[in-house]
């Protein structure tokens, strides 16, 4: 699956963490964002009643305006790191079928211990799994890795190269808000993974100018999620230069 077979990239979309369990699906989707993401989900061989919540509000749609919609899934927070599979799988199975994309969420803080290096092998197995069990699915979804960047110095994320090569449609980068070299990071990461999945930005994305310059720097796709919880649906305007 190429970076162009994503259209909704076009348009700026809606980062997850604005409406975790779809009530607000309808006002979201209606609004023009190339995609809304809905979650982070913590989902599990054991916790799964708010994936299939969010899943029955999603499914009862109404017709709509094109817009992607995402869902983001997490691990419950008393899982253990080893139960990282097995979760991920749990939540592929539980939406695949409602969603044009699925993210698997990796940049929470609670998140941390998975990504030591003592844990790469861990999380490498999970991606593997996760990809594997997409391909008995009777419609191929995308998978996004969604991940913090990091800083300056650092290479490009073992956790985001890993789920490349574990056959991951997208990743999607956290970037620092006030890093002065966040651009020339992403970058990095782009050209790392150039004949592999979509490079998705998030964080500190306000204006148009915001999103032509991670569009020069390679960016597929921008997200935001600050600049709606401060300005509502108005910003989106103010992305795209019209206003």
């Amino acid at each position: 699956m190429s970076k162009s077979s994503f259209p909704w990239h076009a348009r700026p979309g809606l980062a997850g963490g604005i409406d975790k369990d779809g009530t607000r699906a309808a006002e979201l989707l209606g609004l023009g964002f190339g995609s809304v993401e809905f979650g982070t989900v913590a989902v599990g061989p054991r916790a799964g009643a708010e994936l299939a919540a969010l899943r029955a509000r999603l499914a009862a749609l109404p017709p709509r305006a094109p817009g992607a919609i995402g869902i983001g899934l997490g691990q419950p927070a008393d899982a253990a790191p080893r139960a990282l599979a097995a979760c991920w799988i749990a939540g592929l199975y539980g939406a695949w079928d409602v969603a044009d994309y699925l993210s698997f969420n990796l940049s929470a803080r609670a998140c941390a211990p998975l990504l030591a290096p003592a844990r790469l092998a861990l999380v490498t197995d999970a991606l593997r799994a996760v990809a594997a069990a997409r391909a008995g699915l009777p419609r191929r979804v995308p998978l996004a890795l969604k991940f913090r960047l990091g800083g300056a110095d650092e290479a490009p994320p073992a956790v985001a190269l890993a789920a490349a090569a574990a056959g991951f449609d997208l990743l999607t980068a956290v970037l620092p808000d006030d890093d002065p070299k966040r651009l020339s990071r992403l970058h990095a990461l782009i050209t790392a993974v150039s004949d592999g999945p979509a490079v998705v930005a998030v964080g500190g994305i306000r204006k148009a100018s915001d999103v032509a310059e991670l569009r020069a720097s390679g960016a597929a796709g921008v997200q935001v999620h600050r600049a709606f919880s401060e300005s509502g649906a108005t910003c989106l305007a103010q992305l795209l230069g019209s206003v």
